[in-house]
């Protein structure tokens, strides 16, 4: 049996918890420098507000509904997403991470009204204990617990916990084959193509014809909705690239400015590989002007580069990127978005040294930057921008990791 807790609206949740003034109203939370929406509380959602929408498009309809604009806060979300795992760590025996906002757990058979009642607590502790609302999905799978996490977030008649058992023929039929958790719009016009309509068009589809057409995946797909497991035993993906990017606010075409922020940017990358124990054996940079421009304004390039061995040492990255930028840059155009790219990625503990290239280990003065940067020290390299060309100017107070951002109750 699994559960699947997800966090209603997390990022909107996490602020409105330290804002209750902000609850009942529409509220969107910004992607950084203020750009999209990656967040919306359920009144925004009504307005007809939709994921990773351009803040300008959206935003006098939300000053106009008297709703509200938010930068991310990251440390925000992350400490109250840390607090909710360590909930469902103390109370259940083997929980999974998901992601910031959803865990599965893998619990015994036991009966439907025992885990009914058991997530049903868990749900309670969690609101009161951080503010925040989940919802919970109990199934046979983790494909059917999602299903199941998705009706009790939309339907209020469940209370917020639903369990799917796995003769669930009447949830199949009304689920549209898109809303399949690893189907999505990728998959969904193939099937649709095959016949293959609503989830349970595709948990009575033979399987050999599912596993000629999308291989494996297919016909775990298939099976995960008949109720047999298939996913507990999944390794965790490897990471295949590093990317860090950035919209900018305003156009620049200044090239010093441009390879200020992009070294920031592989710095920042460099530091997310070594994190990992990781190495990459080539570059990547994408830089383009506004989709929303002009046609004459309109640019858009990326080129790569594969560097002489693997690597984790940003002075490498830094060089490769910067000549990558020289190539593709163009004078006169108004850059909004900027971005690096590290690829063929393998396990530093891998990586073989050669003749030609003996010194092959993670580098060790890197190391040394990175323990500076951990402890609390602002060092980087001179060739990054001193002041971000990126704004959030809208981010709430760090209510939970900052000391002089605590709330102070009267």
């Amino acid at each position: 049996m699994y559960l699947l807790f997800d966090c209603n609206n997390f990022f909107a949740s996490c602020e409105q918890v330290f804002r209750p003034d902000w609850r009942k109203r529409p509220l969107v939370v910004l992607s950084n420098n203020d750009g999209c929406v990656v967040s919306r509380s359920p009144e925004a959602k009504r307005m007809g507000i939709a994921m990773g929408e351009p803040y300008f498009k959206c935003r006098e309809g939300l000053e106009q509904a008297g709703g509200v604009a938010c930068s991310s806060n990251f440390a925000l979300y992350g400490n109250l997403s840390d607090r909710i795992m360590q909930i469902l760590e103390d109370s259940l025996p083997e929980v999974h991470q998901y992601s910031i906002d959803e865990a599965f757990a893998a619990v015994g058979e036991g009966s439907q009204c025992d885990w009914v009642e058991e997530c049903r607590n868990i749900r309670k502790k969690i609101r009161r204990w951080t503010g925040i609302t989940v919802s919970v999905g109990i199934a046979p799978t983790k494909t059917l617990a999602k299903l199941a996490n998705e009706r009790a977030k939309k339907s209020p008649e469940y209370g917020g916990v639903l369990y799917i058992p796995a003769d669930c023929e009447e949830v199949l039929q009304q689920t549209p084959i898109e809303d399949v958790w690893g189907v999505g719009r990728r998959l969904a016009p193939q099937m649709r193509g095959l016949g293959i309509r609503t989830a349970a068009g595709l948990a009575a589809a033979s399987l050999d014809r599912l596993r000629r057409r999308f291989g494996v995946q297919g016909e775990r797909l298939a099976l995960e909705l008949r109720g047999i497991s298939c996913l507990e035993d999944e390794p965790m993906s490897t990471r295949t690239q590093v990317m860090v990017s950035r919209s900018l606010k305003e156009g620049i075409d200044d090239m010093q400015k441009l390879r200020e922020t992009l070294c920031g940017f592989v710095e920042k990358a460099a530091r997310n590989l070594r994190r990992e124990g990781l190495m990459a054996s080539q570059v990547y940079v994408v830089l383009r002007t506004s989709r929303y421009a002009e046609h004459s304004q309109l640019y858009a390039a990326q080129q790569g580069c594969v560097l002489p061995h693997p690597t984790d040492d940003t002075r490498l990255f830094n060089k490769a990127a910067t000549n990558l930028l020289e190539a593709l840059y163009r004078p006169g155009y108004p850059y909004r978005k900027i971005g690096v790219l590290l690829a063929d990625l393998q396990e530093a503990s891998t990586v073989q040294p050669t003749f030609e290239h003996p010194q092959v280990a993670p580098n060790r003065l890197m190391q040394v930057l990175d323990s500076l940067q951990q402890a609390g020290h602002h060092i980087h390299f001179a060739n990054k921008a001193a002041e971000p060309l990126w704004r959030c100017s809208k981010a709430s107070p760090c209510y939970t990791t900052r000391w002089e951002d605590i709330p102070e109750a009267r």
